[in-house]
């Protein structure tokens, strides 16, 4: 049996320790089956018919005023994935790269430079990340809406329902949705090329958009989604300081900044657990676990086990690249991951041009938390101060532009 105390606090010796001993086990704190191996975890984000993603009784669906996308089974989830997967084709990724993401990080950092020392996570990764967002979403405004809707939705994600004073205080900050209820009216009379239109107009005759019941939920449990990359650049700059050869490797090659990323995915990603349903009785990991009970599925734990990966506990920018379950697998796999990787990319190439003597700063102490998801925590860094870089930003015409060409 392992604690949320054991987990919250480091939860990889007790994955090694599970996956050794009880790998399917029972937290009683949470009410759910802690499932740690890799093949049982891939097995139980690609069953679909024996483990679903539908959970009635989810915090989530009365917070975002209706089910997310992440909730969604069959024709629900098909028709709203499809709505959106193609913003995150290549070509469009590459285009939100050099038009909107890279020039938001650029101002940002150019913002903080001159101070020589500042928390990266929630100075740069994470205004980084939001804001970029904001602009692919079609949001003229909400950056500051998405960034408090992302931290109490992680909030509520770790605490299990054990303190309901958490979810009362989430639900007032997630019914704070003026901006993007406005947005969302404005993008229905007036389609253009970003994702909300999108969600709104994809596949739908003339003047039948889709309704705010199924748009609204989407677009709030996106809150999340607008910090991933912030969290996973804040993970692999933790895991370079961790490495002293390999920082240099990549302050020598900037190419290797997509290895990095994708080896912290792998390493320390900021999900560490998806949740599932059983849909009848399985046995799974030789435990018969009943029907309608919930799964929590560790995919933090899978992709580092020692049967998939060699040293798994290392960080190995050079790793032998192999597909591990970062964005999980199956019908739910992520469909924004090659812009999450990329805007994390670019975040870290833009700090590292910008401010290439960053490092830890004297007497920091990390702060990881969470294990459904997992936090970098506070990143003080320092660095010598910068004179100031011409302001570089994205203006209402070159994210116009952008959206246009989606």
């Amino acid at each position: 049996m392992v604690t949320l105390s054991e987990l919250e606090a480091d939860p990889y010796p007790a994955y090694a320790r599970l996956r050794r001993e009880e790998p399917v086990s029972w937290v009683p704190e949470a009410g759910q089956w802690l499932v740690t191996r890799w093949h049982d975890v891939r097995t139980v984000l690609t069953d679909a018919d024996r483990f679903t993603t539908d959970q009635p009784a989810s915090s989530l669906i009365g917070l975002c005023g209706g089910t997310p996308l992440l909730l969604r089974e069959g024709e629900a989830h098909h028709d709203l994935r499809e709505a959106f997967r193609h913003d995150f084709d290549a070509h469009r990724v590459t285009d939100f790269v050099d038009t909107i993401a890279r020039p938001v990080a650029r101002r940002v950092a150019d913002r903080i430079g001159a101070a020589g020392r500042a928390d990266l996570a929630g100075d740069y990764f994470e205004p980084v990340s939001v804001i970029g967002l904001t602009t692919l979403f079609g949001l003229d405004s909400g950056t500051d809406v998405l960034q408090r809707w992302g931290r109490v939705l992680t909030e509520v994600a770790n605490d299990f329902g054990r303190d309901p004073a958490v979810t009362t205080a989430a639900a007032a900050v997630m019914g704070e949705d003026a901006a993007v209820t406005e947005a969302v009216s404005r993008l229905r009379a007036r389609p253009d090329g970003s994702v909300i239109s999108h969600l709104l107009h994809h596949d739908r005759p003339p003047g039948r958009a889709r309704p705010d019941a199924d748009v609204m939920p989407v677009l709030k449990h996106l809150g999340l989604s607008a910090l991933e990359p912030g969290w996973l650049a804040g993970w692999t700059l933790v895991a370079l300081w961790s490495a002293p050869d390999q920082l240099a490797a990549v302050h020598a090659d900037r190419s290797l900044l997509g290895a990095a990323v994708y080896e912290a995915l792998r390493w320390s990603g900021p999900v560490g657990v998806l949740g599932r349903r059983t849909t009848r009785a399985v046995t799974l990991g030789g435990r018969e676990i009943p029907a309608g009970a919930l799964i929590a599925a560790a995919i933090a734990s899978a992709n580092r086990d020692e049967e998939v990966f060699t040293g798994p506990d290392r960080f190995d920018l050079h790793r032998d690249v192999r597909t591990h379950l970062g964005f999980g697998a199956g019908p739910h796999h992520c469909p924004a991951h090659p812009l999450v990787t990329a805007l994390a990319r670019t975040a870290l190439d833009v700090l590292i041009e910008r401010m290439p003597g960053v490092r830890p700063a004297p007497g920091r102490h990390a702060t990881p938390h969470g294990w459904k998801l997992r936090l970098p925590g506070a990143l003080d860094a320092v660095w010598e101060r910068t004179s100031g870089q011409p302001e570089s930003g994205v203006t209402a015409g070159s994210a116009s532009a952008a959206r246009a060409r989606s």
